[in-house]
């Protein structure tokens, strides 16, 4: 198959004899041969993947098949720490150590185990049982202890392990068995959680088959309900089960009740986490169907203290308590909680504008005005440039991108073998290698080295990896419009939609990916369904072409564009319904219609509208799309252009 990249590679390996150590002839050759021998290792013929290798004569590429070999699981164990101390700061580690944990033999001294683990804690119940054995052996009793009790009650283990952990540490263990049982039946894992019924008492293991019971959903499923003691009919597991049991059974209204039941504290509800997506399902269902009490009150009882569940819910219970309870003051609340648990410029942007809204509802025109403000600073996030449309902040003329791409032979990390190898993976033309070893080479950069980083890769031909480094940037708080929002050749060729239409949906689909094919098999740089390409095929009287939609992105782009036109065309111009339809489906658009109303003829706030979509990837999708009109149009035009995100939510 044609490759869209290659093109690129061999335009591109000039760019790097500056800095590599070695001619650039030399780096296109090494890549070639470096990939030669990946191959081999792919195929388990490490011996000559290691002989080629050395063929190179490069020492990065020699330590990239190592790397490769070490993470495949196929070398002995004292090549893992003699890697882990060479390359410390190389990507993959993790991985790497587990597989070195499934190696590591007895003869191992106790001194030699326990410097491995110095670095990583272990990732196995293997590397547990040997680490834990070194202890033993050197007479550090607490540490050993200390260990198997937490991993006894936190890792799941294979069973041979299991077994040995448990006769080497019997009378430590014998606690924790009823945590450990518990623990197992919350992550699902049946088998191990069984093998526990000698080693706790009775009852425990009565109720670990209701629970099981429940999950299987077998027959007699109330009588081993019933058969639980009644000190423990109350257990958190045991509510969780049957709240699962009443969804699986399509009994909504019973698994929202008992949800609410439960939501009256942590201890309640036991891991407040495992029931978060439902309840911010269940809580948006209810107010779309406009029990709007019952939808705060499983929004807001998450009792979770941290992590984007939290937030997300903090924000869905302010919401709900200003647009639909009309309770600002509770909503102020949720909506300053929101705001300090985030850091994106997404979310940033979110927050500052409904806490604009609920101070306006509240009477407070300056602090309505600060709020905005706030908001209006993010205008690369769809929130952020309706907040700056509030108090009509002028539009960051950052957003046009016309600082000139930063140097990046000049940045710190070019002499890290991290790079290196990130450079020699582009010539043997693995994209994702080369872009795990940039992402991770970005972890420890500045605003400056981020942006050295995507430059590069834009250089590269990579448009995808330059757009991923910054997103990766923006969870850090720098924002590099030039490269968060990359312009490619599709801007040229867009017709018959408006260039900006055309760069916003790649970037979403596929971020700009053209051989990216999704897990529902939607393909290339506009993510093109076959059957839809098919049809837009005939349409444009076009020979279809399975194999063109990743190995041709014109042809991909002229399908998905043609597509997004006639979505336009049916829905008189609308934005919102358009990218719905090309996310969800048509059919979607007019269930949805029907249900909540038409944006563009009901005298319906459209950012309300958004929010009611019932399905979560379509409403994060619709605003992703929204937001990035704006910049493309700043990004095509080299100007920056009046925020008209409001004309945009309102066409059709």
């Amino acid at each position: 198959m044609h490759n869209p990249i290659k093109p690129f590679i061999a335009a591109t390996f000039l760019l790097l004899a500056t800095v590599t150590g070695a001619t650039a002839l030399d780096d296109k050759a090494v890549g070639i041969k470096l990939a030669d021998a990946l191959r081999a290792g792919e195929q388990g013929d490490w011996p000559l993947a290691l002989s080629l290798g050395r063929q190179t004569g490069d020492p990065v590429a020699q330590d990239i098949v190592e790397w490769s070999r070490l993470r495949d699981g196929s070398a002995e164990f004292a090549a893992y720490p003699k890697f882990l101390a060479k390359h410390p700061d190389w990507p993959g580690l993790k991985l790497l150590q587990l597989r070195g944990e499934s190696v590591i033999i007895p003869h191992y001294t106790p001194s030699e185990v326990i410097k491995f683990f110095s670095q990583q804690p272990p990732q196995t119940g293997e590397g547990i049982l040997r680490l834990a054995e070194a202890y033993q052996a050197l007479g550090q009793t607490d540490n050993a202890n200390k260990l198997v009790i937490k991993v006894w009650q936190e890792f799941s283990m294979a069973k041979e392990v299991r077994a040995e952990l448990y006769t080497s540490f019997k009378q430590t263990l014998a606690k924790y068995h009823v945590a450990r049982l518990d623990m197992l039946l919350w992550r699902g894992l049946d088998d191990q959680a069984e093998g526990l019924y000698t080693l706790v008492p009775e009852n425990y293991v009565t109720l670990a088959k209701a629970r099981l019971g429940l999950r299987a959903r077998v027959k007699n499923v109330d009588a081993l309900i019933d058969a639980v003691p009644a000190s423990l009919m109350d257990d958190p597991g045991l509510a969780y089960e049957r709240f699962l049991w009443r969804v699986r059974k399509g009994r909504y209204e019973d698994a929202r009740d008992l949800m609410l039941e439960r939501s009256v504290s942590a201890a309640k509800l036991g891991q407040p986490e495992m029931w978060s997506e439902r309840r911010r399902a269940y809580a948006r269902q209810e107010m779309r169907d406009g029990h709007n009490k019952r939808a705060y009150q499983l929004a807001s009882r998450h009792f979770l203290t941290e992590g984007s569940d939290y937030a997300d819910l903090e924000w869905l219970a302010g919401y709900i308590a200003l647009r639909k309870l009309n309770d600002p003051k509770t909503a102020l609340t949720h909506f300053n909680r929101f705001r300090d648990a985030v850091a994106t410029p997404i979310s940033y942007g979110r927050a500052g504008y409904w806490l604009g809204r609920t101070y306006e509802a509240l009477g407070d025109k300056v602090a309505a005005n600060a709020a905005y403000a706030f908001g209006a600073k993010h205008q690369t996030s769809f929130y952020g440039q309706l907040a700056a449309e509030k108090i009509a902040a002028p539009p960051d003329p950052s957003l046009a991108g016309k600082v000139a791409p930063s140097d990046w032979r000049q940045g710190g990390f070019v002499t890290s073998t991290v790079f290196r190898a990130a450079i020699l993976f582009h010539y043997a033309d693995d994209s994702l290698r080369t872009e795990q070893f940039l992402s991770h080479l970005a972890e420890t950069q500045d605003a400056s080295g981020l942006q050295q980083l995507a430059d590069l890769a834009m250089e590269l031909g990579r448009p995808h990896i330059a757009l991923r480094l910054s997103k990766q940037a923006a969870e850090m708080g720098y924002v590099l419009p030039a490269t968060y929002f990359p312009l490619t050749d599709l801007a040229k060729i867009s017709k018959p939609l408006a260039a900006e239409l055309a760069m916003s949906i790649a970037r979403r689909e596929s971020e700009l990916d053209p051989q990216a094919i999704s897990p529902a098999g939607a393909r290339g740089l506009m993510q093109v369904m076959p059957s839809t390409a098919k049809k837009m095929s005939r349409e444009l009287g076009l020979d279809y072409s399975s194999d063109r939609l990743t190995a041709d992105w014109q042809y991909n782009a002229a399908l998905g564009s043609a597509y997004l036109a006639k979505q336009l065309e049916d829905f008189n111009g609308s934005y919102v319904l358009a990218f719905v339809a090309y996310n969800a489906g048509p059919s979607r658009v007019k269930q949805w219609i029907e249900r909540y109303g038409d944006p563009r003829r009901d005298n319906l706030d459209q950012v309300d509208w958004i929010e009611h979509i019932p399905f979560r990837e379509t409403r994060n999708y619709v605003m992703r799309v929204m937001e990035s009109v704006h910049v493309y149009r700043a990004r095509i035009s080299g100007a920056t252009p009046r925020l008209e995100i409001s004309k945009d939510l309102k066409r059709g």
